[in-house]
């Protein structure tokens, strides 16, 4: 049985969690729950790196970056396809602009855990201005964006989660109300709640 290294607040070890639940995968991965940034995590028995999520496979390879993952797990249930054809430029164009959202507010996230005296304005500012850019772009393209559960949807499902869990001073739903609608069809599904990061 392949194994599933995860932490509960990481969206990107989510985005691999959810994938995994929508390619109909859970009686073939064992999810394992670890620290992180700890010298004695039992996570570093596998993987050197120390990052979330990480994958063992059925032959014991460690794979980690959560697209590298998706991609893997996605050979085991060829009728449904995560990834965008090579040849769609728009919805390549989808799944790195979300992927670069994603990654900005993963910065946000990280710099206000610091206490207040290491955290840096900047890059808070940074970050907040990158986000509403990003919501503003998703805004517009609310109206195209279908619930199937496709890697850069998923993607996007827990970028939104994360920021509500983790950034609740930012009000985002009030000047993207059509994005914040298709966000909580999408958050309805079963494997986005059975994944909802911890309070």
């Amino acid at each position: 049985m392949m194994k599933l290294f995860y932490t509960p607040n990481s969206p990107y070890a989510r985005v691999a969690r959810v994938a995994a639940l929508e390619l109909d995968l859970a009686d073939q991965i064992e999810m394992k729950k670890v620290t992180v940034r700890e010298p004695n995590s039992e996570l570093l028995n596998y993987n050197p790196t120390g990052k979330v999520p990480t994958l063992e496979t059925d032959e014991k390879f460690i794979l980690s970056e959560t697209r590298i993952i998706c991609a893997y797990l996605n050979r085991f249930n060829d009728d449904i396809k995560l990834f965008a054809n090579i040849f769609d430029a728009s919805s390549l164009q989808l799944e790195g602009m979300v992927g670069g959202f994603l990654d900005g507010i993963a910065v946000w996230v990280r710099e206000i855990r610091r206490t207040l005296d290491e955290q840096s304005p900047s890059v808070i500012e940074l970050e907040q201005l990158r986000a509403l850019r990003c919501l503003e772009h998703f805004e517009k393209l609310s109206d195209r964006l279908d619930q199937q559960s496709k890697f850069s949807h998923i993607m996007l499902g827990c970028t939104l989660g994360i920021m509500e869990a983790r950034l609740t001073q930012f009000q985002w739903r009030q000047k993207h109300l059509r994005l914040a609608n298709w966000y909580d069809e999408f958050s309805s599904r079963s494997s986005m709640q059975a994944t909802i990061p911890e309070t």
